[in-house]
């Protein structure tokens, strides 16, 4: 599908929820999705263009971006990546936060499952995420 073994959790969250947002706030990307800023096989080929694009710009990343690969996206613009090291491993990968126009990296230790859990509990703020966002019940939103 994209070319590398995708995270068990990964699998499961697609396959539970399918497309949508929870919270309406994180987008999970969904391999054919009809909405390609949320295509697994589409959207990251851009991000990662343009993270590259800056970083030829003197600005410095956190880590190695042949690391990196986006798996979702807040209403926010901030991207939510695997960090693939090590790559043969998918299940041990951690997650890593940017901030959209901006130079704030955020990395979780665990899956995506992990974070979705520890965000929407309120267990682990992401500075870059509002504030109010458990303001409201947390639910999925299909579409």
């Amino acid at each position: 599908m994209v070319g590398f073994q995708l995270p068990l959790d990964y699998k499961e969250i697609v396959y539970t929820y399918g497309r949508g947002s929870f919270a309406e706030f994180i987008h999970v990307f969904q391999p054919g999705s009809s909405l390609p800023a949320v295509d697994i096989k589409v959207a990251p080929s851009g991000i990662l263009e343009t993270l590259r694009f800056v970083e030829t710009q003197g600005f410095p990343m956190p880590v190695v971006l042949d690391s990196l690969f986006p798996v979702g996206v807040s209403d926010n613009g901030n991207y939510v990546f695997w960090r693939m090291d090590p790559l043969d491993s998918p299940d041990e990968w951690e997650i890593v936060v940017n901030e959209p126009r901006g130079d704030r990296w955020e990395f979780f230790e665990g899956n995506l499952t992990s974070l979705l859990v520890a965000v929407f509990s309120g267990a682990r703020k992401v500075s870059m995420f509002p504030r109010d966002l458990l303001a409201e019940q947390v639910a999925f939103h299909a579409y």
